[in-house]
């Protein structure tokens, strides 16, 4: 049996040769991204971002394609309809003179919450047999006045007794 030796010689490589260009790898993604802030401002976001999609699907074969096509036929109108209401939000938010709520907002809302929920919580009660009678009949009867209260405030809105009406 006969060994062969391998000769330790160093691999064959390509020169690799970089070809300058006009312009550098910087100038081109700075015109990318103002070519693309352009078309957002003109176009809207919406169109902008198909059209991006188009170029970039379009060296691609028909059977990634199709499936790219059916999500993004899926989520345009998602798209223009949450530009839609961002664009209607900010018109509200400047007519009404709207503001964020603040940290002591939180604050205040959330000491307003622990006080109701103190003052609903019913103690020492371990199971429903233990509410006496009396609590069962003041719950009954505010559970009547919502209601009533519903009732009246859904004819008043349809402003007839039974029905809408024609």
């Amino acid at each position: 049996m006969s060994m062969r030796v391998l000769s330790k010689t160093a691999p064959v490589t390509r020169a690799y040769i970089r070809y300058a260009s006009t312009e550098s790898a910087t100038q081109k993604a700075s015109q990318a991204v103002n070519s693309a802030t352009n078309a957002v401002k003109s176009q809207g976001l919406t169109k902008a971002l198909c059209n991006l999609y188009k170029t970039v699907t379009s060296p691609l074969p028909a059977a990634i394609k199709s499936p790219l096509n059916k999500a993004v036929g899926i989520f345009e109108p998602v798209l223009y309809y949450s530009e839609v209401v961002y664009h209607l939000g900010k018109q509200v938010v400047v007519r009404q003179n709207f503001t964020l709520p603040g940290k002591a907002d939180f604050a205040s809302a959330e000491t307003q919450l622990f006080k109701v929920l103190e003052y609903v919580k019913i103690k020492n009660i371990k199971s429903i047999k233990d509410i006496p009678v009396e609590q069962w009949k003041r719950g009954a009867i505010k559970a009547f006045e919502l209601s009533s209260l519903f009732v009246i405030g859904e004819i008043v809105g349809r402003q007839n007794l039974i029905g809408y009406k024609d």
